[in-house]
This record gives C-alpha cells, sequence and structure tokens, in this order.
C-alpha cells in the first residue's frame, strides 16, 4: 500500500454536485453512440474457492469470448454482448465472426439468446445465477434515462492512474428493481462511480447490492482508435452463503469496430 495526497484540479473545491452531473449525462449518452458496434476480444478468469479458510480448494476456468456494445432498437437500450468461442482451451464454436454479423444485419434479438446461452459458462453458476457480469452494464444503469430510480450524491474523491476525480454514488430507489433474483425478488443496487469533474468521464464503476454480498468492478482506460475509454478491466467477487466464494477477473483487448456492412475497420 501507498498512501499520497489526492491533489484535485484548481476549483475542484467549489465544484457542485450539479455540475459535475451536468457533465456526465452528455457524456454518458454520447458514449452510447461512440462506442456501439464496438467489438472486442474478452480474456475471462472464473474460479469457485471452497472448504474451510485453512484448507480451501480452488477450482477455475478460462472463458475467451467476443464481446460487442450495441445499441437496441427496444426503448434505444445500450446493452454488450458476450459470444464465446473457447472455455479451458477448448473451442465451443468456430472463432468466426458470428457477432459482427449478426448485430450488422440488425439480427440483436438472436444475438441477445447467444449471450443468455453462453451464461451458462459462467463457473459457479449453480451457487449464483448471473447474467450481469458484463463490463457496460453499470454505465447502463448510471443513464439518465433512467436516473429518476436512483438517488445521486457525492461520497468522496478518489484516483485512478493518477488521474483524479469524484466518487458518485446511485442508490436505487423505485421498485421493481433493475437486478432481480431468479425467483423474481428485488434486488437494489448500489452503484459507486469515479468520475473525472472536468468533463464527465467515467473512470471506473463499482457494483454492490443490498441483499448480495458481492461486486462488480470495472475500470476504464484508453485503446488505439476508439475516441472514449473502454472497459480494460473487469473483476467480480461473491462470498456464497454456504461459505463458497465465486470470483472473477476480465480483461479487454483487440478492440475494433464494426459497420453495418460487417466490414471491420481496423
Amino acid at each position: 500500500c501507498a498512501l499520497a495526497l489526492l491533489t484535485l484540479p484548481d476549483g475542484a473545491q467549489t465544484t457542485r454536485l450539479g455540475d459535475v452531473v451536468a457533465r456526465l449525462d452528455p457524456y454518458l449518452e454520447r458514449y452510447e453512440e461512440r462506442l456501439a458496434n464496438v467489438v472486442a476480444e474478452e480474456e475471462y478468469s472464473q474460479w469457485v474457492d471452497q472448504g474451510p479458510a485453512t484448507q480451501r480448494s480452488r477450482t477455475s476456468r478460462m472463458l475467451r469470448s467476443d464481446f460487442a456494445l450495441t445499441l437496441t432498437s427496444e426503448r434505444n437500450r445500450w446493452v454488450g454482448y458476450r459470444d464465446t468461442f473457447e472455455v479451458d482451451g477448448v473451442s465451443v464454436r468456430d472463432r468466426d465472426e458470428r457477432l459482427e454479423r449478426l448485430l450488422s444485419s440488425g439480427a440483436v434479438g438472436q444475438a441477445a439468446r447467444i449471450a443468455e446461452q453462453n451464461a451458462r459458462f459462467n463457473l459457479g453458476e449453480d451457487l449464483i445465477a448471473r447474467t450481469i457480469n458484463i463490463p457496460t452494464f453499470a454505465l447502463e444503469m448510471m443513464n439518465p434515462r433512467i436516473r429518476d430510480r436512483f438517488s445521486v450524491r457525492q461520497t468522496g474523491v478518489d484516483a485512478l492512474d493518477g488521474r483524479p476525480g469524484w466518487l458518485i454514488e446511485f442508490r436505487e430507489r423505485d421498485r421493481p428493481t433493475l437486478v432481480r433474483t431468479p425467483a423474481g425478488r428485488d434486488q437494489p443496487s448500489r452503484l459507486v462511480a469515479l468520475v473525472d469533474i472536468q468533463n464527465g468521464e467515467v473512470l471506473s464503476t463499482v457494483l454492490t447490492w443490498e441483499r448480495v454480498e458481492g461486486m462488480i468492478a470495472v475500470y476504464y482506460g484508453r485503446a488505439s482508435g476508439i475516441p472514449v475509454p473502454v472497459p480494460i478491466r473487469m473483476a467480480e467477487r461473491y462470498v456464497i452463503r454456504s461459505g463458497e466464494i465465486v470470483g472473477g477477473e476480465a480483461t479487454y483487448t483487440n478492440f475494433r469496430q464494426f459497420e453495418t456492412s460487417a466490414r471491420i475497420i481496423p
């Protein structure tokens, strides 16, 4: 650990929450358009720890997938889709450009069904079923179109890779909630985002819930050819009441953008 004085930009002490949100909202709205139809390669290491703390055993799995972002026609929602092509080094489908073809042809519904089917590759799915382990899910929850579902407040300051920002909390108050259990019970979410107060860029997000001991954290950085910060790393961790710990870490590389003709733009 290292201790250091966090220096904020001039004027940060007089900045109001409304000023930062006023920069964050157009950033999120533009982000959807600028990152739509971007595909990346995801390497996703997952594990389950079992047994007493002194004698834990670990089961692990490595997934390799294509991950794409697109805007849907249904209520103009922006969602991410994962299409797994390899599990523990074994191919589960031909490594082609299936996801790009589906999205560029407008077959978003079929892409969504593939993403739901790929949830079966999650290690520990019998312990905690999840389809929200998507790096862009937190940004969708922050979107101003559903802002009235959340209370918003500043909780502190922090920095990522030398970039300082405000920690802004979004706490869900509306019911039914956006995230629910497999049985349909409400699962209120709490999202803390590190936001650059000068331009509204999101540097990181941490998503937690009232009734689950767990979290999903996402860290953003720059990728060649992409005009906005992209997810670089995602980490997740859940503590199960029976004692197991389910975890994972994903990294994202090889970002590229495709057009409606499915032509990849270098």
